[in-house]
Formats: structure tokens, sequence, C-alpha cells
């Protein structure tokens, strides 16, 4: 790990313990689901351009990715080169201060204060995955914990 990634998310160790803590809102997810954080300025997204041009939109720097494993949702950091090469079903792109924010009380507060910046737009959210395959793979829980209950009230 570089020390500018280092800067940039904080400690490996503790997004891990704050994984851990958060534990049971992985459970249902199959191995291989994964989501990622990327800071807003190496995401490649241009400001006031419209969405539709973020699949040619490239990256640099590091992504903190979240993957479930066998033992359970693992935090590591990994290149970032893009919207379309991030391979991981959900895209948190985060505003520097947010970023701050994060990295400065990782913890117990850590998922309140994502939700209240997805709502705030601090952090722009992207599903690169339908509906269906997000709710097979057992995304419900944690996208509830986010307020960002994807199924709906009918289901």
């Amino acid at each position: 790990m570089t020390v500018a990634t280092a800067s940039l998310f904080g400690e490996l160790d503790d997004w891990q313990a704050m994984l851990d803590q958060h534990g049971e809102l992985f459970v249902d997810m199959v191995p291989g689901s994964s989501v990622a954080i990327v800071p807003r300025e190496g995401s490649g997204i241009q400001p006031g351009k419209h969405v539709a041009g973020l699949k040619a939109a490239g990256g640099n720097g590091d992504m903190l990715r979240w993957e479930v494993t066998a033992e359970g949702m693992r935090a590591s950091l990994v290149p970032y080169r893009g919207f379309q090469e991030a391979g991981v079903d959900l895209l948190f792109v985060a505003e520097a201060e947010v970023l701050d924010k994060l990295r400065g009380d990782i913890g117990d507060e850590t998922l309140p204060l994502m939700k209240r910046q997805i709502r705030a737009g601090g952090i722009m959210f992207f599903v690169m995955r339908t509906k269906y395959e997000l709710q097979d793979a057992g995304y419900e829980e944690f996208l509830d914990s986010l307020g960002l209950a994807f199924l709906g009230a009918c289901r």
C-alpha cells in the first residue's frame, strides 16, 4: 500500500474491524459479492457531464473494495481503472470531504454516515447489477441499512 492510498482511505485494519462489527449485514450475501468506494477525484466522472458518459470514463488510483469471502466480508485496496473495469456490484463515488469524514471515524457510525451522505449527494451510488441479481446475491439487508430499499414495497 502506498502512503497516498493509506492517507486516502485510512487503515485497512480499521475498515476490516468495522466490517466485522457489522457482519450480520453480510451473512446472506454470496461469496464474490462486492462493493467499492472510490474518490470522486479519481473516478473519471467529470462535473456537469451526463451520467451516460460514465461508461467511457476512465479512472486512476485505488478503490476500497469490500468483498464477501468464505470468512465473511473482507476489505482490500485494488486498482481503479474506470467505471466499466471496477468489477463490483455496487460502486460508491465519494467527494473528498466525505472520504475525510469516513476515514476520520471508521467504526459504529460509518454506515450511518454513508447513508446520510448518499441522501445529501456527497456519495454517488451506482448499481452495476440488476435488481434481481442483487436480490439473488443477498444484498437486501445491506442496502436496507443504507436506506436503499431496492426491492420496493411489493415483493
